[in-house]
C-alpha cells in the first residue's frame, strides 16, 4: 500500500465489539509505519514486519485499552468514522514483540532492538511474534482488555489456559520478565528507548 493511502494520524473509527447497540470502541490511527516512521524512505529492521499495518491505539468505553496495536487495513475500512483527534508524541507507543530463534533472540520495542538471551531453552510464545491484527481477532482482545472475556463467543478464548494473542510482550503475563531478560531500564518509556539507542524520532531529526 502506497504511503498516500494510508489513513493520516489522528483519525478514528468506532468498530463495534458485540451485536448490542452502542458497545464499540474508538480506534485512532498513531503513526503509518512506510510514511511516518521510515528514515530516507527505508524502514528500520524492527519494522518490516509491519510495512503493510497501521498502529493505533485503543479506547472502550472511554479508557485506554491498547495504548498500541499493530492492525490491518481492514480495521479502519470496516469501522465508522468519526471526528479525528492530534496525536502527540507521547502517544507512540509501540508493542514489543519476540524475533529470532531461542538460541538467537531479540526483544524488538518498535524500532529499538534489545538482545534476549534465552539460553537456547525457553521457547518463544507465538503471542510474542510480530504479526498485525484483523478486525476480527482485534474485537476479542478489546473485550479481554476490557474485563469481558466471558463475552466471547468462542470457547477457547474463555478458557483460562488459552494462550491470548496479543502479539506484544507488554501484554503478555509476567511481561516485566522478558523486560528484564532483555535488560531494558525498569521504568523506561519507549521515548527513552529510542534516544538511549539513536532511533526512530531520535535518528530522523
Amino acid at each position: 500500500m502506497s504511503p498516500a493511502s494510508n489513513p493520516l494520524p489522528g483519525t478514528r473509527v468506532r468498530i463495534p465489539l458485540t451485536d448490542a447497540t452502542g458497545d464499540d470502541a474508538v480506534v485512532r490511527v498513531i503513526a503509518a509505519p512506510c510514511r511516518d516512521m521510515a528514515r530516507d524512505g527505508i524502514l528500520s529492521e524492527p519494522l518490516r514486519p509491519f510495512s503493510d499495518a497501521l498502529l493505533v491505539d485503543v479506547h472502550v468505553g472511554g479508557r485506554l485499552v491498547l495504548p498500541g496495536a499493530w492492525v490491518e487495513h481492514e480495521v479502519l475500512r470496516r469501522g465508522t468514522p468519526i471526528a479525528p483527534t492530534p496525536v502527540a508524541a507521547a502517544d507512540l507507543r509501540p508493542p514489543a514483540v519476540i524475533a529470532g530463534t531461542p538460541e538467537h533472540a531479540e526483544l524488538h520495542w518498535g524500532e529499538t532492538v534489545w538482545p534476549l538471551d534465552l539460553g537456547g531453552a525457553v521457547a518463544i510464545p507465538d503471542s510474542a511474534r510480530a504479526e498485525p491484527h484483523a478486525l476480527s481477532r482485534l474485537r476479542r482482545l478489546l473485550l479481554v482488555a476490557a474485563g469481558r472475556r466471558d463475552e466471547i463467543a468462542l470457547t477457547m478464548w474463555q478458557a483460562a489456559e488459552f494462550e491470548i494473542p496479543w502479539q506484544d510482550v507488554r501484554l503478555l503475563p509476567r511481561a516485566a520478565s522478558w523486560f528484564e531478560l532483555a535488560q531494558v531500564p525498569p521504568g523506561m518509556r519507549y521515548a527513552d528507548a529510542e534516544q538511549l539507542q539513536g532511533v526512530g524520532r531520535a535518528a530522523r531529526r
